[in-house]
């Protein structure tokens, strides 16, 4: 496996519909792992809480948070991020990261309709704050 870029984990994070699988730590040290819809939302990787979600109890305790994208099919390549989450009930943060989701992971249904239901809903936006990047693809080397 070789390193990628910059400009390739970007790449490789913003392709096709791949899901995170984010890892959370709980209050016992055990783990918690979950496939989230995602966006890269300029430096940050965004994704959105339904409401009373594990993953929202574990953040309020915890910012600290890691994320890992693969592929399903060889190579294998794969993108962990690893940060610190800030989280927002702001109707504007929601309806960015929830339009963005429906974009990517909805082109059937208009992003603004299920952007106004995660409002509603009462969904929680994420962002993290990325502090380090582990990225290889498969190809090459």
């Amino acid at each position: 496996m070789t390193a990628m870029t910059d400009k390739e984990w970007r790449s490789f994070l913003t392709a096709d519909t791949r899901l995170a699988h984010v890892a959370l730590t709980r209050a016992d040290g055990s783990p918690h792992v979950t496939p989230v819809c995602f966006i890269l939302d300029d430096d940050e990787l965004a994704f959105a809480l339904s409401p009373g979600s594990v993953k929202g109890k574990l953040l309020a305790d915890n910012r600290r948070i890691a994320v890992c994208v693969s592929d399903e099919q060889q190579p294998y390549s794969f993108v962990t991020i690893e940060g610190h989450a800030r989280t927002s009930t702001d109707p504007a943060q929601v309806t960015h990261v929830a339009a963005g989701i429906a974009a990517r992971y909805y082109p059937a249904q208009p992003a603004q309709d299920l952007a106004e239901a995660f409002v509603q809903e009462g969904f929680t936006a994420v962002h993290i704050t990325i502090t380090n990047v582990i990225a290889r693809s498969g190809l090459g080397g």
